[in-house]
């Protein structure tokens, strides 16, 4: 069976074997989808029928001897016409178990945000390690785990409470926590009119209003308040001055014990809408950097494209490994602003990281002067009342 990775030693093993020499795979993974996947397809001898049954397997997906996804099997395809045999597999990571399955009721208050986790994942043996990766662990207070919740909508639940977040590490960790934005930049990648400079395969720049609004309002009810059916007595308004058009909000959160867990809250959904606003992909050949690092969700990337004035560092929120008999090995590298996901996991970080100067057109600058530096235009760093209300 030829190999036709293109240099990459890719395997998927299950049960003590490797299997390689795969004709096609998608390997995706991304903070801000639940659950990691892949799929990958080969060619068989013709008159190959002893197959075993892979599905609901272990398994763990390497490139060049280094684990990027641990995770199950879901679907195994076996397909077969005059001459031609062939194998398909599909999975998850570990996440698709929590994702498929029912949450216990379970009274998490009182709990730190670690201990819940760990409480949550505990039914599955394969979840062998759960870790908090932000400056503080919080205690919980009263979170409602609705009957037909999954055990990752409730943990998503408890985590965005406290402004966090869940997601898998490639090895199967479960982790609970936010993005560490003073690591360096892994790479420079460029777009430029000199094809010497480009180091890029294609870029595509998306920006959206979908779900920007002029103003926000977001109200709550105190405990002590919750037989009253009264009105909500807590309430926190956020206006977003570069938003010209009028799209007003109101966002009712039910689990805030006061103004300061009201806040919280509604920064993690600030930030997540920030997020949506702006999405630069960028497609590169293989999968790892110049310097040989894979490329992995939570690296800081530096992107210049000078066409659309862009030169800054931006969050590498997920990644896409593909190889096609088309267009070979190559990465899709999907990029939002840096220091806006999950800003209080490590906040000193994290502002430091949207105070950094750099040129981000088009990204959330819209009403923004600059001032000159060494005679070039830079922006102030006078944080924009839309920093101001989601990251104070």
């Amino acid at each position: 069976m030829q190999n036709n990775s293109y240099g990459y030693d890719i395997s998927v093993r299950i049960g003590g074997k490797e299997h390689k020499h795969w004709e096609s795979y998608d390997i995706d993974g991304d903070f801000l989808i639940p659950a990691d996947g892949f799929e990958f397809s080969v060619g068989l001898p013709y008159g190959e029928s002893d197959i075993p049954d892979l599905s609901g397997e272990s398994c763990e997906v390497a490139i060049n001897g280094k684990t990027v996804l641990t995770g199950i099997i879901d679907t195994q395809m076996h397909d077969k016409e005059k001459g031609h045999r062939s194998l398909r597999l599909t999975g998850r990571d570990l996440a698709g178990l929590l994702v498929d399955c029912a949450a216990p009721q379970l009274n998490v208050k009182g709990m730190t945000v670690l201990a819940a986790a760990q409480k949550l994942a505990a039914p599955w043996p394969q979840i062998k390690k759960v870790v908090l990766k932000a400056d503080k662990n919080p205690t919980l207070d009263k979170i409602d785990i609705e009957p037909g919740e999954t055990v990752w909508q409730a943990l998503t639940h408890v985590a965005n409470s406290v402004g966090l977040h869940p997601w898998m590490e490639p090895d199967g960790t479960l982790a609970v926590g936010g993005a560490d934005y003073s690591s360096p930049p892994v790479a420079t990648l460029c777009w430029s009119r000199d094809d010497k400079r480009r180091n890029t395969e294609r870029i595509s720049i998306e920006r959206s209003i979908e779900s920007r609004f002029s103003e926000v309002t977001f109200l709550g009810q105190s405990h002590a308040k919750r037989g009253d059916s009264a009105k909500h007595d807590l309430k926190w308004q956020y206006k977003d001055p570069t938003m010209t058009l009028y799209k007003p909000k109101t966002v009712v959160v039910s689990d805030a014990e006061n103004l300061e867990s009201l806040k919280r809250q509604a920064k993690k959904q600030l930030a997540d809408w920030r997020l949506e606003g702006f999405t630069l992909t960028v497609t590169v050949g293989g999968h790892k950097t110049k310097n040989g690092t894979l490329w992995q969700p939570g690296q800081r990337v530096h992107v210049i494209d000078e066409e659309h004035g862009i030169d800054a560092v931006f969050y590498l929120m997920g990644r896409r490994f593909m190889l096609n008999c088309m267009g070979g090995t190559t990465t899709e590298l999907r990029l939002k602003e840096d220091g806006v996901w999950i800003p209080d996991a490590y906040s000193q970080k994290a502002d430091a990281a949207r105070k950094r100067p750099g040129k981000k057109k088009g990204v959330t600058d819209k009403g923004k002067t600059t001032r000159k530096t060494g005679g070039k235009d830079r922006p102030k760093t006078k944080t924009t009342a839309m920093e101001t209300a989601v990251f104070e």
